[in-house]
């Protein structure tokens, strides 16, 4: 069997033994989670192709696209491909025809990832900025209180939540509105709201949507 190289949660470098596992030790998007017990990756579209070409078969893809973009021929190479057609909103003008993040999208997420425990999953969106940062986001967060993390301790949740984010994808910038509607999959609304705001309001976060700017949550 191969041996991976991995990153564990605290940054320390493991060699791991894992069948069928392939090389990423020279990209940025793949990392073995432990409080997830799986790899999880975000991509862009662009990068999506190498990523997947790398080792066909291997990622289990969660594949989020407007309703305008194709679906990318290279999702062949994915073990399996889950579909969410949403559109890269925070802020929903009931006057304005779109097709914002809903409780149905998130709901068939959670649900297509929890169908593979311990398989590898990888998020992708157009850019790897913004949505799929938030559906990554809401996993680790689920996992971490899964793991005996306190939610009343939200400051020290919330640190550990964005660092692995960080590891994985340091240019994130999560939606806000995906990163709420994905929260309030497994905690009360008022919960979600809240988490969701200091989340998106860590200083990381914040510099990283200060590049692009968007509306925050308030």
């Amino acid at each position: 069997m191969p041996l991976r190289h991995d990153t564990n949660a605290s940054g320390t470098e493991l060699n791991r033994e894992v069948e069928g596992s392939p090389d990423y030790s020279d990209l940025e998007l793949a990392m073995f989670i432990e409080e997830l017990g799986r790899h999880l990756a975000i991509s862009s579209i662009p990068e999506l192709e190498r990523s997947l070409k790398m080792d066909s078969g291997f990622w289990n893809v969660v594949s989020i696209r407007e309703p305008a973009v194709p679906r990318p021929a290279f999702l062949r190479h994915a073990k399996r491909v889950h579909e969410a057609i949403f559109e890269d909103r925070e802020n929903v003008d009931p006057d304005v025809p779109c097709i914002p993040p809903r409780r149905e999208h998130l709901t068939g997420i959670l649900r297509f990832v929890d169908a593979h425990p311990g398989e590898p999953i990888l998020v992708h969106c157009l850019a790897g900025l913004s949505r799929s940062p938030a559906v990554a986001l809401t996993l680790v967060v689920r996992g971490l209180l899964a793991q005996g993390a306190d939610l009343g301790a939200q400051s020290a949740l919330v640190h550990r939540a964005v660092n692995l984010l960080l590891q994985i994808r340091p240019q994130s910038r999560p939606n806000a509105l995906v990163l709420q509607v994905g929260l309030e999959e497994f905690l009360p609304m008022e919960v979600a709201r809240q988490l969701a705001i200091m989340l998106v309001n860590h200083p990381v976060l914040k510099e990283n949507r200060s590049v692009t700017p968007r509306a925050r949550l308030t």
